[in-house]
């Protein structure tokens, strides 16, 4: 089922690079409980779901890539994470994405979501392709991000009907998230209304 629809839609980010995360999460009301990198790795389903409905020809950037969750779902992948010395990286360590500048079709990640807008926007300068970020729900909600999709629309948002089982990583406990998320599609030259669809 897909419903077509001109979003007018508001939002905001304060944080600036990854420095302020921890004080970002503080402002926003995040638990103290929370995993200070918002290090929660994407569940399989989720990434498969995407790919079901999403073509990625090229090469992908998976920038916060953790373990590789979605980065494995990518033969041509460039997989980097900002986190140092940590054997459970899955591609390159020490890359501050926010800092960095790569030329690539798609970017797709799972982003601190304190940082989303801030990795949407470097994303769209970055990629000549796809940019799909999962990111809850709430994403669409916020005075600043109202300017940002009115300058990049997002071509498809795709809800999940479900909870996904989001936890934090080693926290081997089967548990949903109590929170809604989507994958926020754009596609670059995209003009036209917003596409709403449902992942059942």
């Amino acid at each position: 089922m897909a419903l077509d629809l001109g979003l007018h839609i508001n939002s905001g980010s304060t944080a600036d690079g990854y420095t302020q995360l921890r004080k970002a999460q503080s402002i926003s009301g995040f638990s103290k409980t929370r995993e200070p990198m918002d290090n929660y790795p994407t569940p399989d389903i989720a990434t498969l779901s995407l790919i079901e409905r999403e073509k990625f020809e090229g090469v992908v950037w998976e920038p916060a890539c953790g373990s590789g969750n979605i980065a494995k779902h990518f033969q041509n992948c460039i997989a980097t994470d900002i986190r140092k010395n940590n054997i459970y990286i899955y591609g390159e360590t020490g890359i501050d994405f926010l800092k960095e500048y790569r030329k690539v079709d798609h970017i797709i990640t799972n982003p601190p979501y304190s940082l989303a807008q801030k990795f949407v926007e470097h994303s769209l300068e970055c990629a000549t392709g796809k940019v799909a970020m999962l990111c809850k729900l709430a994403f669409l909600e916020g005075k600043a991000r109202y300017t940002l999709f009115q300058e990049h629309p997002i071509k498809v948002v795709y809800v999940f009907s479900k909870r996904l089982p989001l936890t934090k990583e080693g926290d081997i406990r089967k548990q949903s998230s109590m929170i809604p998320f989507a994958w926020f599609v754009w596609e670059k030259e995209f003009v036209g209304k917003t596409t709403i669809e449902w992942i059942l």
